[in-house]
């Protein structure tokens, strides 16, 4: 930074774009980039984990069907042991207290979907905790610039009014630049926080109905 405001001294005033801003960021700059691309990386990957077809495959769901109308409880919970996604969990908690009939199953059904819920919204809220991350890591930037402009404020012997503009303003990009990473980060948690939702929602009704229907069958 202070090598390239000495610099500035001697190249002509010009309206610079985003892209001269990022770069003056330096390492600053290079880790909020690296940030970003991990906190992209986590979104696809909470969002392909939250799809139907991970939590609740129609494989397993069809399995359950057939093993319940031929009354085969015990084959449909090694079944939900085995496949480890919401709705085997699901399906294992409700036949775990089916001793204790249709409202004991249910509440079993209800108490693990609140678990897996908890245990899934905080792998998604990495991405808020990262968002924060990014503003903190653009503030440092833009307070180690506003340092290093003062030292070069201090080397000149006669600071113009663009010799601050131009200091003070590569400082405030970094935090600039760590704002838009972090929300980025932030819009995308909310997104999967939603989706959240409303996923498990669905593969409860899903594993609620399996329920009254093992207790039909007795």
């Amino acid at each position: 930074m202070l090598l390239f405001l000495l610099f500035l001294q001697a190249a002509p005033i010009h309206a610079r774009s985003y892209a001269e801003y990022f770069f003056a960021t330096g390492f600053i700059g290079l880790a909020l980039l690296a940030l970003v691309a991990v906190g992209a990386c986590m979104a696809l990957r909470r969002f392909l984990e939250l799809r139907t077809e991970r939590l609740a495959p129609e494989g397993l769901q069809r399995a359950a069907e057939k093993e319940l109308r031929e009354g085969r409880t015990d084959q449909l919970l090694a079944l939900a042991r085995e496949k480890r996604t919401l709705l085997g969990v699901l399906i294992e908690a409700g036949l775990a207290s089916s001793a204790g009939g249709l409202a004991d199953m249910l509440a079993g059904v209800e108490r693990a979907t609140a678990r897996e819920s908890l245990r899934l919204g905080n792998r998604v809220a990495n991405l808020a905790r990262l968002g924060g991350a990014l503003i903190l890591v653009g503030l440092l930037g833009t307070v180690m610039d506003l340092l290093s402009t003062a030292n070069v404020l201090m080397i000149l012997l006669e600071p113009t009014w663009s010799d601050f503009i131009i200091g003070f303003s590569e400082a405030l990009s970094c935090t600039g630049f760590g704002l838009l990473g972090a929300l980025l980060c932030f819009t995308a948690y909310f997104w999967l926080e939603s989706r959240l939702v409303q996923q498990t929602l669905a593969v409860s009704e899903i594993a609620e109905e399996l329920m009254r229907e093992a207790a039909r069958r007795g």
